[in-house]
C-alpha cells in the first residue's frame, strides 16, 4: 500500500510529543516530514529558565536528535520555516524553496511572544525569552552587563529575573499588574512571592510599564508611563505569548485569536488538522503542556486508528515551583460576593492559604508555602460534593477531613504540571 504523505510544520514540544504518540500506534501507512523555523530538533521549552540560570545545558534539554528524525525515517527540515501552504494543489513551499507535497498537513505552529507597546524596541540588548537563541544571547549579554531589566510579572518573568539576579546583575523586574502572577495568585500570595523574591535580589517596579527604550543603537535605559528612568544594558520581554497562526491566516483557514479547530481538531479545511498553542478550541487558547499531550493523543488516534473521539478541554490544576517557592492555584482565585473564602496566614513560616466556596462546594484554592493538598482540593473543585459539614476542618487538608469522611478521595490520580 502506497503510503500517505504525512507533512508537519513546526518542530516543537506539541511536534515531538505527537510523533511518539504515532510512532506508538505504528504509523506505518505514513511517509512523515518534519519543518522546523528552529535549527536542529525538538526541545523542552520549559528548560528555558533552567538553562538561562546555568543550571542544565543544551544537550540536556534536547527532546529528539538528528539522528532520532533518521533512524525512525522521518524527513526533518530544520532551519527551513514554511512560507507559504497552497491548499489546492496541497503542498507547502520552504523558505529554502523545497517544495513537499501532503495528504494530510498538520500546523504546530506554536506561539510568538507578546508584544508591549514600548517605543525604541529595536535596540541591541532587548531580547524576548523564547528560544534557544534567545537564551544564547541574553547569556552573552548578560556577561558584559551590569544592570538588567524585566518586563512581565507571570512565571516565565519571575525565573528569567532570578536567574540573571543569580548570575550578579542587579535585576528590576517591571510589572503592569498590581502584584505578581496576577491570573493565578490573589494580592496577598502575590505579596508573599514579591518578598521572598526581593530578599534574593530583586528589585520590583508594579503597576506600571515602559514608555519607550532609550540610546542611539545600543540599549542604555528604560522610561517608564510614571516618568521613572532605570539604567540597563540588558531588557528581557517576558510578557505572555500569542497564538502563531500567520501561516494558517495567509492560507485562507479561519482564524481568530488562533487557528480555529473543530472537536476532532480539524481546521476549516478536512485536510489540514493543528494541535499546541497555535489553536483556538471552542474560544480557548493553550500554553499548559498537559492539554496538548491529550490533543497529541487524540489526533494520533484520528490520524492512525480512523478514531473520532472529540477533544474536550478539561481544567488542569497549576503547581509551580517558581525559583524553589511552592505556589500552587486552581479554579477561581479572587474575592466575589457570592463567594466564601477561608483564608489561613502564617507570615512566619511563609504559608498562606485560600478556600473559596459558592454554596458550600468548593471552587477555587489558592496555596503558597504549602501546597502539598492542592491535588486533594483541586478534586474537590471537581466533584462539587456539599462540604458543608467539613468546613471548619477544611483549610487543614486532606489529613484532617479524611478520617472522618471516607466518601472524600483518599488518592487522586491528577496530573501534576510544572510549568
Amino acid at each position: 500500500m502506497e503510503q500517505q504523505k504525512l507533512v508537519i510544520i513546526g518542530n516543537g514540544m506539541a511536534t515531538s510529543r505527537l510523533l511518539d504518540e504515532l510512532l506508538s500506534r505504528g504509523a506505518s501507512s505514513y511517509q512523515i516530514t518534519v519543518f522546523g523555523e528552529e535549527p536542529g530538533g525538538a526541545y523542552n521549552r520549559i528548560q528555558l529558565s533552567p538553562l538561562l540560570a546555568g543550571e542544565t545545558d543544551r544537550k540536556s534539554i534536547q527532546l529528539k536528535t538528528a539522528a532520532w528524525y533518521k533512524n525512525h525515517a522521518i524527513r526533518l527540515h530544520s532551519g527551513d520555516a514554511v512560507v507559504q501552504i497552497d491548499r489546492a494543489q496541497r503542498r507547502v513551499i520552504s523558505q529554502n524553496g523545497r517544495v513537499c507535497d501532503y495528504d494530510q498537513l498538520i500546523l504546530a505552529t506554536g506561539s510568538r511572544p507578546a508584544r508591549i507597546a514600548a517605543a525604541n524596541q529595536a535596540l541591541a540588548g532587548i531580547y524576548d525569552f523564547r528560544t534557544e537563541q534567545d537564551v544564547e544571547q541574553i547569556i552573552t549579554q548578560g556577561a558584559c552587563s551590569r544592570e538588567a531589566l524585566v518586563v512581565g510579572g507571570g512565571l516565565l518573568g519571575l525565573e528569567a529575573a532570578h536567574a540573571l539576579a543569580k548570575k550578579g546583575l542587579k535585576v528590576t523586574l517591571i510589572h503592569r499588574g498590581d502584584w505578581l502572577m496576577n491570573r493565578q495568585l490573589d494580592a496577598c500570595a502575590g505579596e508573599l512571592l514579591r518578598a521572598e523574591l526581593a530578599a534574593r535580589g530583586i528589585r520590583f517596579v508594579l503597576g506600571d510599564e515602559i514608555s519607550h527604550f532609550e540610546g542611539e543603537t545600543v540599549l542604555q535605559a528604560a522610561v517608564l508611563k510614571s516618568g521613572t528612568r532605570l539604567n540597563a544594558q540588558l531588557a528581557v520581554i517576558a510578557t505572555g505569548i500569542t497564538p502563531n497562526c500567520t501561516l494558517a491566516r495567509a492560507a485562507g483557514l479561519d482564524c481568530d485569536r488562533g487557528l480555529q479547530v473543530d472537536d476532532l481538531l480539524r481546521s476549516s479545511d478536512a485536510t489540514i488538522s493543528a494541535l499546541g498553542e497555535c489553536i483556538e478550541h471552542r474560544g480557548r487558547t493553550f500554553g499548559l503542556v498537559a492539554p496538548i499531550w491529550e490533543q497529541a493523543r487524540l489526533l494520533a488516534d484520528r490520524l492512525v486508528r480512523g478514531l473520532a473521539t472529540p477533544y474536550r478541554d478539561a481544567p488542569v490544576p497549576t503547581k509551580l515551583k517558581v525559583s524553589g517557592i511552592n505556589l500552587f492555584s486552581a479554579g477561581e482565585y479572587l474575592d466575589a460576593p457570592e463567594l466564601d473564602s477561608l483564608t489561613f496566614s502564617d507570615p512566619h513560616s511563609g504559608v498562606y492559604r485560600k478556600l473559596l466556596l459558592r454554596n458550600n462546594r468548593l471552587v477555587g484554592a489558592v496555596l503558597y508555602g504549602d501546597a502539598q493538598d492542592g491535588h486533594w482540593y483541586f478534586e474537590l473543585i471537581q466533584r462539587q460534593d456539599d462540604l458543608s459539614d467539613l468546613k471548619p476542618a477544611l483549610m487543614f487538608g486532606r489529613p484532617e477531613c479524611s478520617d472522618d469522611n471516607p466518601s472524600l478521595p483518599a488518592t487522586l490520580a491528577i496530573q501534576e504540571i510544572a510549568v
